[in-house]
Order: C-alpha cells, then sequence, then structure tokens
C-alpha cells in the first residue's frame, strides 16, 4: 500500500512539474506537503533531474515550469567528480609498469550513471506502474536511500521481468552492490543487465564496463580484460577508459603488444 501512494504521489508531481496538473490537483499535492514538507524534496528532485535531461539533450521545455526551491548545488557533485575522474584517466598511463591496476577503474559510480524510466519524463508517453518504481527507485538512491532504492529495483525485476525495465534495473541494483564493496553480488547484476540489454546500446556498454571494473576489483582479470574489450567495442562513452584499461590488464597479463588491440575487438 504504502508504494501504491508513493507511485500515485510520483504521477501528481510529474504532471506537476510538466503544467498538467489541474488546480484542484495542485491544492492538494501543496496540501500533501503542508502534511509532509519531505515531499517537497521529491519535487527538488524532479525538477532538477529534468533539468539535466534537457540540458544533455538540448531540448527545450515547452511546457509550463513549476516554480519552486532548485536542488542544493552539493547533490550534483557527482556529474562533476565523473567529468574530473575521466580527464584524470585521460592523462594517466604513459608507461604501463609505472603505474598500478587501481588507477584504471572506477572506485565509485557517480549517481548520474543510475539508469530511469525516460517515460516518466515525457509528455507524450503514460506512466506506467514499472516506470514508476523504477523512477522511486532512481529517486531513492540519487538521495542516498541505497536500501529502499534495492527494494524498489527488486520489484521492477520481480514484477516486470521484461525490456527495457529489467536490465535498467540490474543495472541500478549493480551500480549500489558496487558502491557498497559487494562486487560478486555487482558481478551478477551487471551480467544480467548487459545480457537483457543487449539491444540497448547505452545500457550494455554501462553494463560492460562497470562489469570489467567489478572483475579487476574480485582478481577476475581475464573476465575483466574480456568485459573491457566489449565496452571498447561499443565505441561509447566508456571507449577511452576500457581501452586503457585494456592495455593495462594486457600488460600485467603479459599478453600481446599494444599494437595488436584494434585487431583483438574488431575496430
Amino acid at each position: 500500500m504504502e508504494n501504491e501512494i508513493k507511485i500515485a504521489l510520483l504521477k501528481n508531481i510529474d504532471a506537476y512539474v510538466k503544467g498538467e496538473l489541474s488546480e484542484v490537483g495542485i491544492e492538494s499535492l501543496w496540501n500533501d506537503i503542508a502534511k509532509d514538507p519531505s515531499i517537497l524534496d521529491h519535487l527538488e528532485i524532479e525538477v532538477g533531474v529534468r533539468e539535466l535531461i534537457l540540458n544533455k539533450s538540448g531540448a527545450t521545455e515547452k511546457s509550463k515550469k513549476a516554480v519552486i526551491r532548485r536542488l542544493p548545488s552539493w547533490a550534483w557533485y557527482a556529474s562533476a567528480a565523473a567529468v574530473v575522474l575521466f580527464v584524470a584517466l585521460i592523462q594517466l598511463f604513459k608507461v604501463p609498469a609505472q603505474t598500478e591496476l587501481h588507477q584504471f577503474i572506477v572506485q565509485t559510480i557517480p549517481s548520474d550513471q543510475y539508469e530511469f524510466a525516460d517515460a516518466l519524463r515525457s509528455n507524450q508517453v503514460n506512466i506506467s506502474k514499472a516506470d514508476s518504481l523504477l523512477n522511486l527507485g532512481f529517486e531513492a538512491a540519487f538521495s542516498g536511500n541505497k536500501s529502499k532504492a534495492m527494494e524498489f529495483y527488486n520489484q521492477v525485476i520481480a514484477e516486470f521481468d521484461r525490456e527495457p525495465y529489467a536490465s535498467k534495473a540490474f543495472l541500478n541494483r549493480g551500480i549500489i552492490q558496487y558502491n557498497s564493496g559487494e562486487y560478486t553480488m555487482a558481478i551478477a547484476s551487471f551480467t544480467e543487465a548487459a545480457t537483457r540489454g543487449e539491444e540497448n546500446r547505452m545500457i550494455a556498454e554501462k553494463a560492460n564496463w562497470f562489469l570489467a571494473n567489478a572483475y579487476v576489483h574480485t582478481g577476475e582479470l581475464e573476465k575483466a580484460l574480456n568485459a573491457a574489450g566489449t565496452t571498447y567495442s561499443k565505441n561509447g562513452v566508456f571507449r577511452e577508459q576500457s581501452f586503457r584499461l585494456y592495455q593495462k590488464l594486457n600488460y600485467d597479463l603479459g599478453k600481446v603488444d599494444y599494437e595488436d588491440f584494434e585487431q583483438q575487438t574488431g575496430n
């Protein structure tokens, strides 16, 4: 029952942000906020994430905008940290023997790598229960409530074992497990995400990249090498990092010269 109430609330928040909530609905929403001020946090996160998506896509928001407080700046530090990490990795690795393997992997996966249901933020698509659960999980994880997020993701997996929901839930579950140091469980989740989301290039690339990182943590370097090579072949945003990790793993495992890398990965 608690989840059903939260889903209904999330739908009202979504409609409010899009400017589609009726006057009666708005009054009811603000009455709910008056009774429970924490609901305002839901609004802040929804608006902040929506703005982030629009900025990344270059889209123009045509619907009416809700006038509420902005998300605190600290909530976006994870995104900035991801950029800093990427730049640092590019500058690394001139001589493999002078670097350590841990320098080529992600120690903590930033929150901007979580997947959510695009339908929730689209004016053209109705929200399903699976969408709502996936986004409630995203909101909980983004807010730092990892245990609650896991509940939502497990519910998605149990009740909606189909795409695109299952692969996103498995990927997000794997991120939480990875960041908690539960690398063996993260490997299982990322493997499911990579398999189920094979047709989704973004999901497949993320899952394989994080899978490679998790394998390094468990010392399974051959599997890490294969996952890094698969990531590289996707030719996406993790191409540079996966290339450098693959190089380092090849060196540490005493395998081929780096010049053979393109031939091995089919690129």
